[in-house]
């Protein structure tokens, strides 16, 4: 009696001798292992059927059940230190950061799931921020410095002028042209000194500012431009 092969995929995988990718040698379309040298025989359905699949890894926590976990946890540490139970608040946070460290694991062997690229997209802002507020202080922490060192010396050469003046005065009651000469010169060499540390005082607080706003825009998120919106003129912010 005859019957109707089957058709598709596999009707053409059973119809075929198969060749060992190892060794070269032609095997049978229904084994798994070649003949000769025992390599493992490649599946022969097609790449589309894998597509769109993503691995499944049984015994670890997926990284959202792994943060909300921790989360609350650590939402329970904080109710139980302000209900007065310190032991109970400690345990806790520690249960919480525990779970936290799995969660960064579990988001390293998934970095496809959502939770785990919101997480590390978040992670990276954070970061960037912190490293925003630590080169914003070092620059005004820097600035200050320079500032105040400025003004005491602007301090001390007021002073000097105060002085210099008085002098002057008294030379010219006494008609002491060398004298004056003198004081003329020191009260010219003063009055730049001072515009001198004004011009420092002010290019060290830009300087700042300069730095504080490139940090800033290093953090700001990305900006993607469509052709419809440099038309437009109207950037849209991802």
């Amino acid at each position: 009696m005859y019957t109707e092969p089957p058709t598709g995929n596999h009707a053409d995988v059973s119809s075929e001798a198969r060749v060992c990718s190892a060794c070269g040698s032609a095997t049978s379309a229904d084994a798994r292992f070649c003949s000769q040298c025992g390599n493992p025989l490649a599946s022969e359905l097609p790449e589309a059927a894998y597509e769109g699949t993503a691995p499944r890894l049984f015994g670890v926590l997926a990284p959202g059940p792994t943060l909300v976990l921790g989360c609350v946890l650590l939402v329970g540490g904080l109710l139980a230190l302000l209900a007065g139970s310190p032991i109970a608040a400690i345990a806790l946070v520690a249960l919480a950061a525990a779970t936290f460290v799995l969660f960064v694991g579990a988001a390293g062997r998934d970095p496809e799931s959502p939770v785990a690229r919101r997480a590390t997209r978040s992670g990276h802002r954070v970061r960037g921020w912190a490293m925003f507020m630590r080169e914003s202080a070092q620059a005004w922490a820097q600035t200050a410095r320079d500032v105040v060192r400025l003004g005491r010396e602007s301090r001390s050469l007021r002073g000097e002028r105060r002085r210099a003046l008085l002098a002057l005065g008294d030379a010219a009651y006494r008609e002491d042209a060398r004298r004056i000469d003198e004081l003329r010169l020191r009260l010219r060499e003063i009055d730049e000194g001072l515009a001198a540390r004004d011009q420092a005082r002010a290019t060290a607080l830009a300087r700042a500012r300069r730095h504080v706003d490139e940090e800033r825009v290093a953090v700001q998120p990305t900006q993607q431009f469509s052709a419809k919106d440099l038309t437009s003129g109207e950037p849209s912010e991802s």
